[in-house]
């Protein structure tokens, strides 16, 4: 698959035109460091592309500098990464086997090739996993109420403790299809069973175990040798245009970065 197209915080909004509050519009020509630090205190800034998109911004003061500064979408801003990550990560395990596969040639560079596999693995399962519950957080609908019946007592939480409460696994199964009336994970499929995959080898790697044979650790680096990052990929994809349609979607240039 291609790489995404970079969308920023609100962006189905702002092209509609609906400001957020506290938002407002900036000429470009007004725009220097003198107005810039003038309007830096809780400032919320509207940039406007040379194509005519709006992006969601903020001035920063970086030690006296201001600069306007895009705010991503959380949720795309993670896939996008653990995209590249999965480019790079695709490098690093053929260098890893290769130079491995011929023990004449082991040095001191050619065991270098397990650390920059190992976390370059990592970090592509952790912001992939970290995108899914940046998405899920963002489309709980705000006045939502999510209540757990039990004998002796009813549990309700709002959006905010649905957040922090919650597991991301219920989320899915639990909340949204209540919240959203849709269910992703209504029927197993081999696309939700790879999101299953990827919460399970995300918990490995955030609460590695230890022991005295190495075997936790050397089950984690297998799994991540043979984990199957494109389909998950693919799956995080689906999972989100099946929430909210057209979220995410590939770029139309021909560049793969």
């Amino acid at each position: 698959m291609k790489h995404i197209k970079r969308k920023f915080l609100f962006h189905d909004v702002l092209q509609k035109m609906e400001i957020p509050k506290k938002g407002e519009f900036f000429e470009k020509k007004d725009i220097d460091q003198k107005f810039l630090k003038k309007n830096s205190k809780d400032k919320i800034a509207i940039l406007t592309t040379e194509t005519g998109e709006k992006v969601f911004s903020f001035i920063y003061n970086n030690n006296g500098t201001h600069c306007m500064i895009p705010v991503p979408d959380f949720s795309l801003v993670n896939y996008n990464f653990a995209y590249k990550l999965n480019i790079e990560r695709k490098g690093h395990r053929k260098k890893l086997v290769k130079n491995l596969a011929d023990l004449d040639t082991l040095d001191e560079v050619s065991n270098t090739f397990a650390y920059d596999y190992q976390g370059c693995a990592s970090s592509c399962v952790i912001c992939l996993f970290t995108a899914i519950e940046c998405f899920v957080n963002d489309i709980i609908p705000e006045n939502f109420k999510y209540e757990i019946y039990s004998e002796r007592k009813t549990e309700i939480y709002n959006k905010q403790q649905i957040q922090i409460s919650i597991s991301l696994m219920d989320k899915l199964t639990k909340v949204l299809p209540i919240a959203l009336e849709k269910n992703f994970f209504a029927n197993p499929t081999p696309t939700n069973s790879h999101i299953y995959n990827l919460k399970d080898l995300r918990n490995e790697i955030i609460h590695t175990k230890s022991d005295t044979t190495g075997q936790n650790n050397v089950e984690i680096l297998k799994r991540l040798l043979n984990f199957k990052y494109d389909e998950t990929l693919i799956a995080t994809f689906k999972l989100f245009n099946f929430y909210k349609e057209g979220f995410i979607e590939e770029c139309p240039c021909e560049k793969d970065w």
